[in-house]
């Protein structure tokens, strides 16, 4: 049994030696149809010319139904939108593609086509029609619209035929369109509150466009490119909270598709500073995102940024938790029976809080359990100590079999105490700061960081030194 649409042949439970079968092979689809209820089942998939999503630049997302790409911003939008409203009635049922005019508009332009749609309407009274009566059809054409109609008055009518719709726009239109789009004269900048390095080391507001900044090797009395701007913390938790959108790195922001800010950091003072050139490089919607952070310098800028991007050398400040990261990285690219592979995505989720907000100290201690504690394999670990004629529980944990599987490996019982004291703090603050919403211990375990370091980013800090020299001790006793 044959039959579908272009490029499809359905058959009904055919022998495999079917000739149709051996010509077929190769050059169409072929659908196999068990039973003749798997043929009223089946529902041909829509297909799209892949000279058009080519064109275009789109990609299907199945979750969105639709082919996408990314706009100017880095979001995703829907280019062509592909319909299926399934429905127990069949004649309610909707099957239908949408795409926005202007890409077709561009892509009729381009390829010199036209879009040609066809129509078939029929109406009938239930009940009050009997069938077509004989007589010519009347037919109606014009340049761009031809169809065929029959009436039966007062009980029936159909009409079918095409229509033709050309586009308006040509290649000269787009040309112009995207030289628009490329003409920097039109571009928009934000104003900065800035230390204009250059003169004096003052706090000036100034236009992050090109003729109000200059390089180092232009004789002028403007601000450098490298004039700093400060900003409150805050301003860094949009891209932190959006992974799927923004990588968010240790000095640098990426927006997928969209922008790159090269250079970030967080000075003593707390307040996140990047350079007015590196500002200018952002959409201009973004440019005024980071406005609406600007205040004045608390302090200059980071040792470490001072060292990297102002002397050019190479930076000598610890950075504790790229430390933990970098063990990571190492046990997942050469994994130890006892470790469980981490992966990048939970290592990139990990960062220094960079407010003092609660919230934030307590999303990074989670995020940092994630990924250290959950690491180690409670069965591996289990046959360590069991190999080294060593003793232990059915119910302990990780951690306790850690302890006990370094000291039977060569570490005394008070360095294997001391080296897992710290992952036994930071799953006790992972409880009482995120997990399992301890209003008192979420409180006492704030008042005794801020007590002891005076800001949870300090905190972070310092248990991020902590973790990577016990990983350090772990990664050097314990069997590969």
């Amino acid at each position: 049994m044959g039959g579908g649409g272009e490029g499809h042949r359905i058959y009904l439970d055919p022998p495999l030696n079917h000739p149709g079968c051996q010509s077929l092979i190769g050059s169409e689809k072929l659908v196999f149809i068990r039973s003749f209820e798997d043929v009223k089942k089946y529902d041909p998939p829509i297909e799209l010319s892949q000279k058009l999503v080519h064109a275009l630049g789109v990609h299907y997302l199945d979750e969105r139904s639709a082919y996408c790409r990314l706009d100017g911003r880095g979001d995703i939008e829907d280019v062509i939108t592909v319909y299926r409203d399934v429905t127990h009635d069949p004649w309610q049922e909707v099957r239908a593609v949408t795409i926005r005019p202007h890409d077709l508009a561009t892509y009729m332009a381009l390829s010199g086509t036209s879009l040609v749609t066809l129509f078939d309407f029929t109406r009938f009274a239930m009940g009050g029609f009997s069938g077509w009566h004989e007589g010519a059809e009347e037919i109606f054409e014009t340049e761009d619209l031809f169809y065929r109609q029959r009436k039966v008055p007062k009980h029936a009518s159909y009409a079918k035929g095409h229509i033709i719709l050309r586009t308006s726009l040509t290649p000269d239109d787009l040309v112009e369109e995207w030289k628009a789009e490329e003409d920097e004269s039109k571009c928009q900048y934000a104003s900065f509150l800035i230390i204009d390095r250059k003169n004096g080391d003052k706090v000036v507001e100034t236009s992050c466009s090109p003729e109000n900044i200059v390089n180092y090797f232009t004789e002028s009395s403007l601000p450098w490119e490298i004039s700093p701007a400060f900003f409150r913390p805050e301003v860094l938790q949009k891209y932190k909270n959006d992974p799927e959108k923004y990588i968010f790195d240790d000095r640098t922001i990426s927006c997928r598709g969209a922008w790159h800010l090269q250079t970030y950091d967080i000075n003593e003072a707390g307040q996140v500073h990047s350079y007015i050139g590196d500002l200018a490089k952002l959409p201009y919607k973004e440019q005024l995102y980071w406005m609406s952070f600007n205040e004045v310098p608390k302090a200059n800028i980071s040792e470490r940024a001072y060292q990297a991007d102002i002397l050019g050398e190479f930076t000598t400040t610890d950075d504790h938790l790229d430390d933990v990261k970098r063990i990571v990285i190492e046990l997942d690219r050469h994994t130890p029976t006892w470790w469980k592979l981490r992966g990048e995505e939970m290592i990139n989720a990990v960062h220094y809080p960079a407010t003092d907000s609660a919230s934030e100290w307590g999303d990074e201690i989670l995020a940092l359990n994630h990924l250290v504690v959950e690491g180690f394999l409670t069965k591996r670990l289990r046959e360590i100590i069991k190999s080294n004629d060593g003793l232990y529980e059915k119910d302990w944990g990780s951690l306790k079999l850690l302890e006990v599987a370094l000291t039977v490996t060569g570490r005394t019982e008070t360095q294997a105490k001391d080296a897992v004291a710290v992952l036994r703090e930071l799953s006790a603050l992972r409880n009482s700061a995120k997990a399992h919403g301890d209003p008192n211990g979420r409180r006492l375990a704030l008042k005794d960081a801020r007590k002891k370091f005076g800001t949870l980013r300090n905190h972070f800090t310092d248990l991020s030194e902590r973790v990577a020299t016990t990983l350090d001790k772990i990664v050097a006793t314990l069997p590969r």
